[in-house]
């Protein structure tokens, strides 16, 4: 990566009229219910896991599947692979559960060389013994391996007595609602009465074959199956779903299946209608994806804080809607029922049915869209502050999912094979967003002990390099974006040395035509990986870091090196924008590292706004 020298002069940018087209086209794709339906897509994954459980549930919707296994042929690369987002590496697990699905619907018929190609590609990496615990789960589901393939349901107990010194709500949340599942289907070794015969055992390796044990069927004592039914009941959404997710519900459906529920149960068919809602998604394109959950109050409370940014009134019709609508996807609406349930109330969710299971960074993100009309709606607005200021870790930070989740070694037990999936630690864009929110709003002040432990461990997580681990956006651009608003908002001085550090690794970062681009690659890495192309999104954090250390910066040759980037950025933010928005194809989120990552369809109509607004404010 090459920067131009200062003496290359960048002149101011004139982006009104970008501002403006942007802002128009905003405007223009709210929904009549006040919300912004963009799509929340997450690469193929899902829409060959929808397929599968729904053939092993029996249920025929043939609208819905077809337009699955279009998507799902239409994904396959060269070499007969499937991954987890554009221009990733192959995926076994997720190569055979394609492979798996398309064979269930017959759907190879008239692809046999694409057909040859994946499983020459599967059996390359091990086999179908070889993937991932869910993949196997469903495998065993379908009669294609075993239940002895998969880890023992007795192994799971512990989570659920009294005396174990972790249990069950000590994994983090989006894991824990699969557990319990998992734990009935293994004690039951479920078989879907749909199933065909076995499809699948000339993909399994010479290898696995000779490796493989016969497990006894271990004893489950039946305390722990009516614990977990209690459990799975205890966490449903007001449609049936498990918080929304529908790998969670599916096999919460599954199990049920497995306890003698038939298909055409209320308990099944609720749940499944409302997954079908995430089936496709306007705004975007790939109509036939299925959406692991819809991002709709995310979407909402991004797309009211650039337009109050850009200058959109607070009693606009658009925002009058969208405070409405944020308002009720709170899940508390009177103190009374705050103090009663300290644990939940307060929050918002991710997702439009979300009603149980609220998240940090949607309640911050909430809160800053109501911000302007706080003093109308006090009450939501305090609960939603109280709600966030408990929810602080003992470490200083703060996490997305749950408080004190962060038991690092349960990322290491046998069962655990998806990396990060265990525990829900502090990160810094979650950390730097909490500050940000407290001291721009005059919350807290920089002198009050928690934002004093938030920031030592804001410090404390610097990488070497100088950026910060972006836990849930793409990845050391979206954390260090986070930290250094936070730090600037903190009333830091460019001259302190986590700052400079965070210089110099932007200045060493961007692009030379003034872009940023970042490769989700980062996130399985565990270090800055080059796209060596701009990304609209991770442009506009690029850009937003380098305002906030321009402003923070008192050294006149050091402010003008930024001052170049910032010019530099705009230019290529101008110049990329056709008709009011802009065009980004790759993931800038992340769930799951180098298995599921996120592509917000509403992020490059937000986030290159925010900037320029900024920008245009700045110089």
């Amino acid at each position: 990566m090459t920067i131009r020298t200062v003496q290359e002069v960048v002149e101011v940018v004139d982006c009104e009229t970008v501002i403006e087209d942007a802002k128009k086209v905003l405007l223009q794709e709210q929904s009549l219910d006040g919300s912004w339906l963009h799509g929340c897509e997450m690469g193929v994954m899902p829409d060959a896991q929808t397929a599968i459980f729904l053939y092993l549930l029996g249920q025929q919707d043939t609208a819905w599947t077809d337009g699955l296994l279009i998507r799902v042929l239409g994904m396959q690369r060269a070499d007969g692979s499937f991954g987890s987002y554009e221009n990733a590496k192959g995926d076994l697990s997720t190569t055979v559960e394609c492979y798996y699905a398309l064979m269930l619907y017959e759907a190879w018929n008239n692809y046999t060389d694409e057909m040859q190609r994946a499983e020459q590609f599967i059996m390359r990496n091990g086999g179908v013994r070889a993937c991932r615990n869910l993949t196997k789960v469903l495998l065993a589901i379908g009669g294609e391996i075993t239940w002895a393939d998969l880890p023992a349901p007795s192994l799971y107990a512990w989570l659920f007595t009294t005396f174990s010194p972790v249990n069950l709500y000590d994994v983090v949340t989006f894991t824990r609602l699969h557990i319990a599942s998992m734990v009935i289907l293994a004690d039951v070794q479920y078989v879907s009465p749909f199933s065909p015969k076995p499809m699948l055992q000339h993909l399994h390796s010479l290898q696995s074959k000779k490796r493989r044990k016969r497990r006894r069927h271990q004893y489950v004592p039946k305390w722990l199956i009516t614990n977990c039914i209690q459990f799975l009941f205890s966490q449903r959404e007001q449609d049936g779903t498990l918080a929304g997710y529908h790998s969670s519900t599916f096999l919460f459906l599954c199990s049920l299946s497995a306890l003698g529920y038939p298909s055409s149960h209320p308990a099944i068919i609720q749940p499944i209608r409302a997954l079908r809602k995430n089936f496709g998604f306007p705004f975007g394109d790939l109509n036939y994806h299925q959406q692991t959950c819809d991002a709709h109050v995310w979407n909402t409370a991004l797309a009211v804080r650039v337009l109050r940014r850009v200058d959109v009134p607070e009693n606009h019709p658009a925002l009058q809607t969208a405070f409405c609508y944020l308002q009720k996807k709170q899940h508390v609406d009177s103190w009374d029922a705050f103090r009663r349930s300290l644990r939940n109330a307060g929050g918002w969710g991710f997702s439009s049915n979300n009603t149980c299971h609220p998240d940090t960074d949607d309640t911050v993100a909430c809160l800053e869209a109501l911000a302007a009309s706080r003093a109308s709606k006090s009450d939501s607005w305090q609960i939603g502050v109280q709600w966030l200021l408990q929810r602080q870790n003992r470490d200083g930070g703060w996490s997305a999912f749950d408080q004190n989740c962060d038991n690092k070694w349960m990322e290491y037990i046998p069962a655990n094979d998806m990396k990060r999936a265990m525990s829900d630690p502090s990160t810094a864009d979650i950390t730097g967003s909490v500050i940000e929110f407290f001291l721009s709003h005059n919350i807290l002040r920089e002198s009050d002990k928690r934002i004093q432990r938030a920031l030592r461990w804001l410090y404390h997580a610097q990488e070497q390099d100088g950026s910060w681990y972006g836990r849930w956006g793409t990845t050391y651009l979206y954390g260090t974006w986070c930290a250094v608003r936070a730090l600037s908002a903190a009333g830091e001085s460019g001259e302190k040395e986590h700052l400079q550090r965070a210089k110099r690794w932007l200045l060493h970062v961007q692009l030379q035509d003034g872009g940023f681009g970042e490769s989700c690659a980062s996130d399985e890495l565990g270090r800055y990986d080059s796209l060596l192309i701009g990304q609209p999104s991770q442009t506009a954090w690029g850009l937003d870091t380098a305002l906030s250390l321009y402003k923070a910066e008192t050294n006149a040759i050091e402010k003008e090196k930024l001052a170049h980037i910032c010019h530099h950025s705009a230019a290529w933010l101008k110049k990329h924008q056709h008709k009011g928005t802009w065009v980004e194809t790759l993931p800038t989120g992340s769930a799951f590292p180098g298995a599921l990552h996120i592509r917000y369809h509403i992020y490059p109509k937000v986030w290159p706004l925010y900037a320029l607004s900024h920008y245009r404010d700045t110089f």
